[in-house]
This record gives C-alpha cells, sequence and structure tokens, in this order.
C-alpha cells in the first residue's frame, strides 16, 4: 500500500520526536517532567506540627519547630535559649534511684534528694572541701516539673510575666533539676562567685565529676548561674 505525502510527514515528525526525547534522556535524565515531586517531612515537637519540604534529601526551606509548655490553663511558646533543650521524655524519673542528702549539707537541714551516686560524690568532694576550710552547703535538688510548674505560677501571680521569670528559671520540663544529678548551693544568687565555694569548686570541681552546667562564657545563650553544679559522673 502506498502512502500519501501527507501520512508521510506525519510518520517522519513522530519518529523525529522519539528519537528528540530518547537523545535527550540519555544526555540529561528523567524529564522534569516525570520527576518525583517534593516529599514532605513531618518534624514535630510537643503540641506543634511543621512541614518542610526536602527535595532529594537537602532540607531548602528554614527549619521552624515551636514548643509549648502550659502552666495552669494556659499554653507558652518556649523561646530559647531554651528551645530545643527540652529534658522532660528524655529521662525516666520511675528509674531514678534517690538518696536524701545528708542534713548537715543542706540549707536548714531540709529533706533534698538526688541521685544516690550523685550523693556519693557530693559527700566526698563536700568533705574535700571542709578539709580546705570552705564550706558546701545545698539549697536545692531534684525537683519535679511538676514543683517547676508550682514556682512559676506562685511569680505569675505576684506580677511576674512568664517571659521574665523564664530569662532566670528553667519552664517545666527543662530544668537539669528533674535529672536529680544538679545541686544548687548557698547562696544560690549571683554574690555565689565572690564566695571561697565558688573559688574551690571552679578549682577542684572536676575532680569529682562536678561541672558548672550554664558558665558565664556560654555560646548556647543560658544566663550564668555559678551557683549550679551538676554531677556528671554517671550515664
Amino acid at each position: 500500500m502506498r502512502l500519501s505525502n501527507g501520512r508521510k510527514f506525519i510518520i517522519v515528525a513522530v519518529i523525529a520526536v522519539i528519537l528528540f526525547w530518547e537523545g535527550y534522556l540519555g544526555a540529561y535524565g528523567p524529564s522534569p517532567l516525570t520527576e518525583i515531586g517534593p516529599v514532605p517531612i513531618h518534624l514535630e515537637a510537643a503540641a506543634s506540627k511543621t512541614i518542610i519540604i526536602d527535595v532529594k534529601g537537602k532540607i531548602l526551606s528554614p527549619m521552624s519547630l515551636k514548643e509549648y509548655v502550659m502552666i495552669g490553663d494556659q499554653r507558652f511558646e518556649v523561646h530559647p535559649p531554651w528551645l530545643g533543650h527540652r529534658i522532660e521524655g528524655k529521662v525516666d524519673r520511675k528509674n531514678l534511684d534517690f538518696a536524701r542528702l545528708p542534713p548537715e549539707l543542706v540549707l536548714d537541714g531540709r529533706q533534698i534528694y538526688v541521685t544516690e551516686s550523685t550523693r556519693n560524690a557530693f559527700v566526698k568532694m563536700a568533705t574535700a572541701a571542709a578539709l580546705d576550710g570552705v564550706e558546701l552547703l545545698v539549697d536545692s535538688g531534684y525537683r519535679s516539673p511538676e514543683y517547676q510548674i508550682r514556682i512559676y505560677q506562685r511569680k505569675m501571680a505576684e506580677g511576674d510575666d512568664f517571659y521574665e521569670i523564664a530569662r532566670g528559671v528553667a519552664p517545666p520540663g527543662y530544668s537539669e533539676h528533674m535529672l536529680g544529678t544538679v545541686v544548687d548551693l548557698v547562696p544560690s544568687k549571683w554574690t555565689f562567685s565572690e564566695t571561697p565555694a565558688d573559688r574551690w569548686l571552679r578549682e577542684n570541681g572536676a575532680r569529682f565529676s562536678f561541672v558548672q552546667s550554664y558558665p558565664q562564657k556560654s555560646d548556647r545563650g543560658f544566663t550564668w548561674e555559678p551557683w549550679h553544679w551538676k554531677y556528671v559522673g554517671e550515664g
């Protein structure tokens, strides 16, 4: 059967298109029209969920995580430097082995608890300090998130704003005190840096595996707390 000139033209055009795309694909890969589109990755922090668009494994859009805490029936967004440093959920409080600090090492002989390993290490450190004529007296140890909430409720009832409080007090769920490995020493304020205890700890604390969690020079943006010392000899 002989083809008309019109049909010959159509067949030649189709073949040309096919050859063109085969050459294109061989040189440049799949056509942009058939490439799999962006894959959404869902990142969740507390009660907030943010979608990040990821193309071929590379995050192109800014990552914007949000975290919140509840104080009573009010929800507050957590701001830096606390943002991203939530502790609650990273520690199983039911498995913490608590021990009471000796009353003679505690302000007014109150009942203050820390983990057993922290208690043992602190007693050794306080004993060594006493031999050098320095007194290490504890003002605070383990504190639960619920206790931290009560601190905020009391201060807010006195008229303080949540974010003003957060400048000096960790929000509930963000305080290292819930680890049971932290002690606040007397006096629990800036003047601690002028005491013999501060000087002794900076020179000797590491020997007993105690470090200052929030040092004066920090790239994390936390407020300096010279009285706040953490035992790092476990876990």
